[in-house]
């Protein structure tokens, strides 16, 4: 009986309190970012971090990496690749499984004229992406510096979803434990696949 009761507690938190009280921050950090002047300056840095997200910065540096690198950078982009694959897959999945719209209402403090890509918001593909992508180069590249380049990157391109008011703040932090629990689970596999 008592265990029963425990389970039936927690039942209720997770299922009702939880959310609830997920999504009332989500939103109140959604109209404070809009309410402030301060924020609205930093409309033109979030758009092109954002644009950067879409995998321009994330191409870039693999397209340089496979121009100039070694053979062994190489398979750091190979490998690289193969996760941001299964990432992409696993947050359409989720996005299709949990359906929360994004957070459009928000979108009208804005002027940011920039479009939706999809119609989902959890989790946040972009920090899903960016996160796993930083975790793999910082695996094989961990230096402090570079590692320091990859996570400012990524965090700022998970900012920026928040700020375009494309995503609620839960989405972008879900989204970057996605990509880096991925990125670390997958990467034993794929050392061994190539041999590294």
């Amino acid at each position: 009986m008592i265990v029963q009761r425990k389970f039936l507690a927690l039942y209720h938190y997770l299922a009702d309190i939880l959310p609830y009280t997920v999504v009332r921050w989500d939103e109140r950090y959604l109209r404070f970012v809009g309410a402030n002047r301060a924020m609205k300056k930093l409309s033109p840095v979030m758009i092109i971090a954002t644009y950067f997200g879409d995998g321009y910065l994330w191409g870039l540096i693999g397209l340089f990496m496979l121009i100039l690198g070694s053979s062994l950078d190489r398979k750091y982009v190979m490998i690289g690749f193969a996760i941001t694959i299964i990432n992409i897959a696993l947050f359409r999945l989720l996005k299709a499984i949990f359906k929360r719209e994004r957070p459009l209402y928000a979108a009208l403090l804005y002027d940011l004229r920039y479009h939706f890509v999809d119609r989902y918001s959890f989790p946040s593909g972009h920090a899903t992406t960016s996160f796993a992508i930083a975790y793999v180069l910082g695996h094989f590249y961990p230096e402090w510096w570079v590692r320091l380049g990859l996570y400012g990157a990524a965090s700022l391109i998970a900012i920026s979803r928040i700020h375009v008011a494309e995503h609620y703040p839960s989405d972008v932090i879900a989204g970057a434990l996605l990509g880096t629990l991925s990125a670390g689970f997958f990467i034993p596999l794929f050392e061994r696949i190539f041999r590294l």
